[in-house]
C-alpha cells in the first residue's frame, strides 16, 4: 500500500508541476504522409491479445451497452450496411454490430489482435460470414477503399494514435457522403487524469497500468473542429459515465471524462 501511495503521489507531483502544453491540432488535417500507428501503443494491446474476451478489457465489453445503441439509435438500419470498426482489437464491438446485420470490417494494425478476433468470431456461425478482419493501417486501407462505408466506428482508439489529424482525415475519407462517424474517447481534463489514469489504473486497477497517456487525450472541441474542417456536421456530443463499483456505463451530460461524438459527412 505504501508503495502504491508513493507511486500515486509521484505521478500527482509530476502532473501538477509539468508545464501544460496543449497540442495545437489545428482545423486542417495534415496530408497523409506519416503513419498514424504508434508502435508502443499497439504493443500494449498485442501483448494481451489472448485476454480480449476474458481479461482486463472487460470495461470495453460492458461499454457496449452504450456503444451499440450509439450506432443503432440513429436512423441506421444495420441490415445491409457496411461498417468499419477502426482499431477493432479483439472484436469486442465488431461482433455485436455484425449480429445486428451489418457487414463489418474490423481493422487493426496488431496481428495478434486480429488473430484473436478471428478465432473468437469463428465460434459463431451466425456472424462469421458478416465479419472481415484486416490487419493493416488505416492510411493503407483508405487508399483502396475510400468512401466505401456507411459508418466508421472509432471507439477508444484515437487516444492511442501517433497523428490525430491524419487519423481523423482517414476516417472521414473511408465513409460515404452522408455516412456517419462515431468516436468514443477520453477528454483531456483534470477530471480525466484523476478518473481514467490515477483512479482506473493505479487505485482500482480496472485497466492495466500504462494503458493511457493523458497528453494524448483529445478534447471534444478539438475533435469537432477537425471534423468541421473536413466538411462534417457534428450531430451530438454526449458524456459517458463509468460506475467503478458495478463496472457499468451510462450516458450523462458531463463530458469531462469520457465522451461519444457522432458526426455526418
Amino acid at each position: 500500500m505504501a508503495t502504491r501511495l508513493w507511486s500515486i503521489t509521484s505521478r500527482l507531483r509530476n502532473f501538477w508541476w509539468q508545464p501544460f502544453s496543449a497540442r495545437n491540432f489545428g482545423s486542417t488535417p495534415k496530408a497523409l504522409a506519416g503513419s498514424t500507428v504508434d508502435p508502443k501503443e499497439v504493443s500494449k494491446f498485442t501483448q494481451q491479445a489472448n485476454e480480449w474476451w476474458n481479461g482486463p478489457y472487460h470495461l470495453l465489453y460492458t461499454m457496449n451497452s452504450l456503444r451499440v445503441p450509439l450506432v443503432i439509435k440513429k436512423p441506421l438500419p444495420l441490415q445491409g450496411y457496411k461498417v468499419i470498426d477502426v482499431g477493432c482489437g479483439g472484436g469486442i464491438l465488431a461482433e455485436p454490430l455484425a449480429r445486428l446485420g451489418a457487414e463489418v470490417t474490423g481493422l487493426d494494425p496488431g496481428l495478434e489482435n486480429i488473430e484473436a478476433a478471428k478465432e473468437h468470431a469463428s465460434r459463431d456461425e451466425e456472424i462469421k460470414t458478416r465479419l472481415n478482419y484486416v490487419c493493416d493501417t488505416i492510411e493503407n486501407v483508405v487508399t483502396v477503399s475510400p468512401g466505401q462505408f456507411d459508418a466508421v466506428v472509432c471507439s477508444e482508439v484515437i487516444e492511442h494514435v501517433a497523428d490525430v489529424p491524419t487519423f481523423v482525415n482517414c476516417c472521414v475519407e473511408l465513409v460515404k457522403e452522408g455516412g456517419s462517424l462515431f468516436f468514443t474517447t477520453i477528454n483531456r481534463t483534470t477530471v480525466s487524469y484523476f478518473a481514467a489514469i490515477l483512479g482506473a489504473e493505479y487505485v482500482l486497477n480496472l485497466v492495466p497500468r500504462g494503458t493511457h497517456d493523458w497528453n494524448k487525450f483529445v478534447q471534444p472541441s478539438e475533435l469537432s473542429e477537425m471534423l468541421k474542417g473536413l466538411n462534417c456536421r457534428i450531430v451530438s456530443v454526449e458524456g459517458m459515465l463509468l460506475n467503478p463499483l458495478t463496472k457499468t456505463w451510462s450516458w450523462c451530460s458531463n463530458t469531462s471524462a469520457s465522451y461519444a461524438l457522432h458526426a455526418i459527412k
